[in-house]
């Protein structure tokens, strides 16, 4: 059940799986496969073998599963875009999320003195 669980986080909003290139890979490949659906029917039947399924419902079972696997593929892979709302920020977390913490005010000399720290005089 958790892992049912994990897969549907997948889908919300500001998550994502952590190599994305990699599964946009495997969907990438699973589209092209998926033609190949409707390939395999079309030979077979051409050789004579009689498959208990037509060229039809082969289309059809193809491009559903292509729309699937892109589909999760397009909302797993990206924290961009979900299906479900994000999950909310524990009220433990150390972000409020009504409140953004505020930026920090940075004078020109704090900024510089940062940027350019001063020699000490530590020799050399």
């Amino acid at each position: 059940m958790s892992k049912l669980l994990d897969l549907l986080d997948l889908l919300r909003k500001g998550s994502a799986v952590t190599d994305p290139k990699l599964w946009k890979d495997r969907a990438a490949l699973t589209l092209a496969l998926t033609g190949l659906i409707v390939v395999i029917v079309k030979v077979a039947k051409g050789f004579g073998y009689d498959l208990p399924i037509n060229e039809t419902d082969a289309s059809s079972i193809a491009a559903g599963f292509a729309v699937l696997v892109g589909l999760f593929s397009t909302y797993a892979t990206s924290d961009k875009v979900g299906l479900l709302n994000p999950k909310p920020v524990q009220p433990d977390s150390p972000r409020d999320p009504v409140r953004p913490a505020a930026p920090r005010e940075r004078n020109p000399v704090d900024q510089h003195d940062r940027d350019y720290p001063r020699d000490t005089g530590g020799g050399g």
